[in-house]
């Protein structure tokens, strides 16, 4: 049975690189179940919103994004949850929401200190590779990695290889600025123990390691786990709460 919440609880769902919300699907449903209410915004430039691709789109305006899908819908005891590269920009909206967010969850996901960017956390053969190409020509944002990359396989992969697409390059670049707000007391990072990506997130485990107010808690899934794990995440955030 499904464990009940308050129903004045929503999760916003933001998502990583070359994702949109659509990768929630499988989550979604899950939580309501339990009562809550459930949004899951899409970054611009991505996802059905990948039209509106271009190289001014940058860190501020996916913080932006999640600002205003907030305030917009009116939210309230929001539980923020980021994903991947979401974790940088719900980390950065949080700071700006003190009223509206009461927790956040890093969801295997990058955690910024002021003035870092994804690129340092990445390592520099990652910032050399696509700060070049990005350098050479003026029309180049990151391009989709396979799902294979996220650990997926089989149809699960398939489903995640044909709606994944390129990703803001300026995103990576621009450093992270808080808000006046400061972290919500509440916070927690999900690590991902089967998780494919772990190395590029060893800064931000640092970071969440150094600070005292964070609540790690391990589970056993790989990177997009709420692909191909969706009961185990939804479990999983609904014991967060």
């Amino acid at each position: 049975m499904a464990r009940e919440v308050s129903p004045e609880a929503t999760f916003v769902l933001v998502h990583g690189a070359w994702h949109g919300g659509w990768c929630w699907s499988r989550v979604r449903p899950l939580l309501e179940a339990s009562g809550a209410r459930v949004t899951t915004p899409t970054l611009t430039g991505l996802g059905e919103r990948r039209h509106l691709i271009r190289r001014e789109i940058n860190l501020k305006t996916h913080v932006a994004d999640i600002v205003q899908h907030i305030e917009n819908e009116q939210l309230t005891n929001v539980v923020l949850v980021g994903h991947s590269y979401g974790g940088f920009p719900v980390t950065l909206a949080a700071t700006q929401l003190p009223g509206r967010v009461s927790q956040l969850v890093l969801l295997d996901a990058f955690f910024p200190h002021e003035g870092e960017t994804i690129l340092l956390h990445a390592g520099p053969e990652i910032a050399n590779d696509y700060n070049a190409k990005a350098a050479a020509t003026l029309d180049w944002n990151i391009p989709v990695l396979p799902a294979s990359v996220f650990g997926l396989v089989g149809e699960d992969a398939a489903w995640v290889d044909s709606r994944l697409t390129p990703h803001p390059i300026a995103t990576y670049t621009q450093a992270a600025a808080y808000g006046g707000g400061g972290l919500p007391a509440n916070r927690s990072f999900v690590l991902c123990k089967q998780s494919s990506v772990g190395a590029v997130l060893a800064t931000s485990l640092d970071h969440v390691r150094a600070d005292p107010d964070f609540n790690l808690v391990e589970i056993e899934a790989g990177h997009d786990v709420m692909v191909d794990n969706p009961q185990l995440l939804a479990d999983t955030l609904l014991a967060l709460l």
